[in-house]
């Protein structure tokens, strides 16, 4: 038989590899393959070690593997413009293209398992914070968020703990596939007992054996209940296709309306027993309702107001910031009383709420639709709201555990996600949004209100349970009770530990390497 060309090889361990990461994640989400979906990258890197530019083959190989994995995982970014979504998505790749690479260069040295695990791990971070604030979509561990024996690991090491797990699995089954692959040929062809191959697998096998056991270990306690509860009703508008992504040019007050009419239409279903507070998810007041333009947008919150009084409403809306073309974009709670305390996004969406360096872009045409850049807040705020203390998160400000984790540790005992999915349809994006909520609510020993003006909305119990789900563009007033929690867990005060350490490791590893040609050229000078 004839060996399959090295190339070859390589291209089908890089569409291998990109194609389970996208598959682990929705629409297809299967979960299964988040243990798996590391093994052709890591067999890639460590097949490329011996290439004579390891680094920079691994860097190339392991982008093209990220482009088949974040193509179609963000597709839905289209609707902003081929430039957006091209961008963002080589960004994302090139990650996954770094991490072949670094692992090709570190080739096999001692302790190649725990550096390529670390490598992993430390990437997946850096991913979520740079560049402009960084973008975790896709990350390894959110591919458990349906269940399973890695889930309750986020209690205790967040996350990025549980990508350590399936990233510790992954370079352990790899190590056993390749053992097992030299190891088989020749047992057959001498007829060497069974025992013996098992034997050759063996400390891979118990190493996932081992990583299975530990995770349930690591799943912590959910925090107690104080003994208190708030039921919490969701107004989802339904059909808001129209609805602007927030900081897009909102410019069409008839839309404006539409939207504020529809959250009062989902809102009325309370009216003949009113929860104890009612969310209209973000952008649900799409301009400033205290400027004149604003005036009929107010009428209809006092409407909605009147049909559940004395019920509070937690508004998403829009304010004028402190120069001309600049907005905030908060939660407010309002009652029949006037307004209250608001919550402030802290993470505006790059190139969707705001354009970074505008005066350096402002000849780029597509910009044009974002006209006012959205400011961020300065701090956590926790709302005191109907005896609960809400901490509020808007939108993609839910893809960054360190920021939920100081609205948990400001006094939170209940998490309210306010999105605006509208402008991606009907895509698998607002089911991917809804997987880091999940894990959030995990993380934090949280019940997780998942709000959305179109959908999907839901109710997440700190074990992961997602609860009253709605389907996108439907109307709908999901209600529930929620238990209110205290206490921290495990992931809470770690913080970004976990990562950090990984980091760590990775670049120590890194350095060793360094320095070994550094020596070996100055023997070579000698």
């Amino acid at each position: 038989m004839r060996p399959v060309p090295p190339v070859l090889l390589r291209l089908l361990m890089a569409l291998t590899g990109g194609t389970m990461l996208f598959a682990a994640h929705p629409p297809m989400d299967a979960g299964w393959l988040g243990y798996v979906a590391l093994v052709p990258l890591v067999a890639l890197s460590r097949d490329l070690a011996a290439t004579v530019r390891p680094f920079r083959a691994g860097f190339g190989w392991g982008t093209l593997a990220g482009l088949v994995a974040f193509g179609p995982l963000l597709y839905w970014l289209l609707p902003f413009g081929v430039a957006a979504f091209g961008l963002l998505v080589v960004i994302q790749a090139m990650w996954l293209g770094l991490f072949v690479g670094l692992g090709a260069v570190y080739g096999e040295r001692l302790w190649r398992p725990a550096v390529v695990v670390a490598l992993w791990v430390g990437i997946e971070a850096a991913r979520g914070v740079w560049p402009l604030g960084g973008f975790g979509w896709g990350g390894l561990g959110y591919t458990q968020h349906a269940g399973g024996p890695l889930l309750g690991v986020a209690r205790t090491l967040g996350v990025h703990g549980v990508s350590l797990c399936l990233a510790t699995i992954a370079v352990a089954a790899e190590a056993g596939i390749r053992t097992g692959s030299r190891t088989w040929p020749a047992a057959r062809e001498a007829e060497i007992p069974a025992e013996h191959l098992f034997g050759a697998i063996r400390t891979p096998l118990l190493v996932v054996l081992g990583t299975l056991s530990l995770a349930v270990l690591l799943t912590g306690e959910t925090p107690t209940s104080t003994g208190r509860a708030i039921e919490v009703g969701i107004a989802q508008g339904g059909d808001t296709r129209a609805t602007a992504a927030a900081g897009v040019n909102r410019l069409d007050s008839d839309r404006i309306q539409r939207v504020a009419e529809l959250a009062l239409l989902a809102t009325r279903p309370f009216a003949a027993d009113p929860p104890d507070l009612v969310i209209w998810p973000e952008n649900s007041l799409d301009i400033d309702i205290r400027t004149p333009r604003g005036a009929p947008i107010a009428d209809l919150l006092e409407e909605g107001l009147a049909a559940v009084a004395p019920t509070p409403i937690l508004a998403g809306e829009y304010i004028g910031g402190p120069r001309s073309n600049t907005l905030f974009n908060r939660m407010t709670v309002f009652t029949e009383d006037g307004e209250g305390e608001s919550y402030v996004k802290r993470k505006p969406v790059p190139f969707g709420e705001y354009v970074p360096a505008r005066e350096l872009l402002d000849w780029f045409p597509p910009l044009e639709q974002i006209p006012n850049d959205t400011l961020p807040g300065d701090e956590a705020q926790v709302l005191e709201v109907a005896g609960a203390h809400i901490g509020g998160v808007i939108c993609f400000e839910n893809i960054f555990p360190m920021l939920v984790r100081d609205q948990v540790l400001a006094g939170a005992d209940l998490i309210v996600v306010s999105t605006n999915n509208s402008s991606f349809g009907d895509t698998p994006m607002s089911a991917q949004h809804l997987a880091f909520s999940t894990l959030r609510a995990v993380e934090t020993g949280r019940w997780v209100v998942h709000a959305g003006i179109s959908g999907i909305s839901a109710f997440i119990s700190p074990e992961g349970e997602v609860l009253e789900r709605t389907e996108l563009f439907e109307p709908a007033s999901p209600r529930m009770e929620v238990p209110l929690l205290d206490g921290t867990t495990m992931a809470m005060r770690l913080g970004s530990l976990v990562p950090g350490l990984a980091q760590l490791v990775a670049v120590a590893a890194l350095a060793s390497v360094l320095g070994e040609r550094v020596r070996g050229r100055r023997d070579a000078d000698d």
